[in-house]
């Protein structure tokens, strides 16, 4: 059966004369019954009510197209927003950069019939909840704390827009390059011995503190502190004539004088290998060393961070899905033409080391279908919902007001209400406070699953899935070597195994710090 297009349907029931909205509203409703009946379920043409709490509600987020974003159709963002209808066409030369679905006043979401969103709930949402495509890297970064936020808003309102902080957390849609958090002192110490450019850019007071800091954390923090401020007021004369001479020796090693990878550990292979990138995206700009300062991370398709306040942080390229306290508030200091606030970044920073954790979320309502991404902040919290084909699923009845994004395939959904929903990549959804649960459906013919993003309030606040790096700490690893010898030698029994000969060979000072559960990383 051939079924006409929607605008032609639309155009011959209601006319030339009604408005673009009427149109919009109309094609919404027809494209419903389309879509539904060609998968063999009727449906009725109208299948919701912004006037009632009981119907899940379509969504007319906002897109961003920031200069660092993904250009035309190869940007997630772009085909989001035309599956969501506010573009109706995808320009090739256009960075799209965000999709934002929330209240905040710098990109307020609306309904189809122009309610925004922040009507239809009754007040403004928590979080802020994002699609974001990053084509080049962004600026270096931080966002502040609450009290920090009030008073940068005080001061300086044409930057700092709120008066709130911004945690966040990211989900990787696509594999995902990041630089988060400081690195290790002794990493960084490294560093300054192998690379005299970047050395060069730092004082010799600053360096010497580096070299004498002594094991205890606040020693650390003070002088990392004391570098990270040296080098960020380095004289641009000065960072411009070292960076130009570290890309050339960088380069020559790359091409004839590469260093065998048996003889250079990967890190430093990938800091090189980002810094020649960066500079390539920002020419001239010192920010191009940050990988000597920052832990440069590849996140995984599924895989999660999180990024508290005051944690320096700038993402490099890939696709994430984003969520944060509902705040636009970006302190920056490097790889951008917007405004550069260093003095205000180096006194706000917690100086904290080593990487936020990687998580790849946690099964929840006793469904591993249903995986969990939980900060230790109050306002949000992500899931991610994969309903297979021949499958069905119904979303966890939610007490606190949620909306979500359709990020993979296709499906139907069904409630109470019966009602009928468009499930294709880009449509976005406000779920009210206790509305009835959706059930989502995939035909069992379909070749991939339908993935839903969904973010709300948090719910599991003294359950959080994740940790930044000041959570985290750079003393003390919580892996293998964590656990107490009790139980590695349950483990194995077996009298010759790899696990039951160690034992016997650590000496006092291992024995000890293995049966605290603790264990101090060397220094390199």
């Amino acid at each position: 059966m051939t079924l006409p297009s929607v605008s032609e349907n639309a155009t011959t029931l209601i006319g030339e004369e009604k408005s673009d909205k009427d149109l919009r509203i109309l094609e919404e409703q027809l494209h419903q019954k389309l879509s539904a009946s060609s998968d063999g379920i009727m449906a009725s043409q109208l299948t919701y009510s912004t006037a009632s709490d009981r119907n899940v509600l379509p969504l007319r987020p906002i897109f961003k197209d920031y200069a660092w974003g993904i250009r035309g159709l190869d940007s997630r963002v772009a085909r989001y927003a035309l599956e969501s209808g506010i573009i109706d066409e995808v320009d090739p030369d256009t960075p799209y950069a965000e999709l934002w679905m929330g209240t905040h006043p710098s990109g307020p979401t609306t309904l189809r019939d122009g309610t925004t969103l922040e009507e239809a709930v009754g007040g403004p949402l928590p979080f802020l909840f994002k699609v974001l495509s990053a084509g080049k890297a962004l600026s270096i970064q931080a966002h502040p704390c609450k009290a920090g936020a009030q008073k940068l808003h005080l001061e300086n309102p044409a930057n700092y827009v709120d008066d709130n902080h911004k945690p966040e957390l990211a989900v990787a849609l696509t594999p995902f390059e990041a630089m988060c958090g400081f690195r290790r002192l002794e990493e960084i110490a490294i560093l300054i011995k192998k690379h005299p450019e970047f050395a060069a850019c730092i004082s010799n007071e600053a360096k010497l503190a580096v070299f004498l800091a002594n094991r205890d954390e606040d020693s650390k923090k003070s002088a990392l502190r004391a570098l990270f401020q040296s080098f960020m007021s380095c004289p641009k004369e000065t960072s411009s004539r070292q960076l130009k001479k570290l890309l050339k020796r960088l380069q020559k090693e790359q091409s004839c004088d590469h260093v065998h990878p048996h003889e250079e550990p990967p890190w430093e292979r990938k800091c090189a290998r980002a810094i020649l990138r960066l500079a390539q995206q920002f020419p001239g700009d010192a920010g191009a060393m940050a990988p000597f300062l920052l832990n440069y991370l590849l996140i995984a398709p599924g895989e999660s961070f999180y990024m508290a306040a005051n944690e320096p942080h700038a993402y490099v390229a890939g696709e994430i899905i984003e969520c944060m306290a509902c705040s636009d508030n970006v302190v920056r200091a490097g790889l951008t033409p917007k405004f550069k606030d260093v003095d205000n970044l180096v006194s706000m920073l917690t100086y904290s080391m080593g990487g936020p954790t990687i998580n790849a979320g946690t099964p929840a309502y006793g469904d591993d279908r249903i995986m969990r991404y939980t900060p230790p902040t109050g306002e949000f919290e992500v899931m991610v919902i994969t309903c297979n084909p021949g499958e069905d699923i119904t979303l966890p009845l939610l007490p606190v007001p949620a909306v979500f994004i359709v990020i993979e395939g296709s499906g139907n959904t069904d409630n109470e209400d019966g009602q009928r929903l468009v499930m294709r990549p880009g449509r976005s959804y406000y779920i009210p406070a206790k509305c009835p649960p959706l059930t989502l459906a995939v035909n069992e013919k379909k070749r991939g699953p339908l993935k839903i993003a969904l973010a709300h309030e948090n719910m599991h606040k003294d359950d959080p899935t994740l940790a930044s790096a000041a959570d985290v700490g750079s003393k003390e690893w919580s892996g293998e070597f964590a656990l107490p010898l009790e139980v590695r030698s349950v483990t194995s029994s077996a009298p010759n195994t790899p696990m039951s000969s160690p034992r016997a060979k650590m000496n006092g000072a291992a024995m000890a710090a293995a049966t605290s559960g603790a264990y101090d990383v060397p220094k390199l």
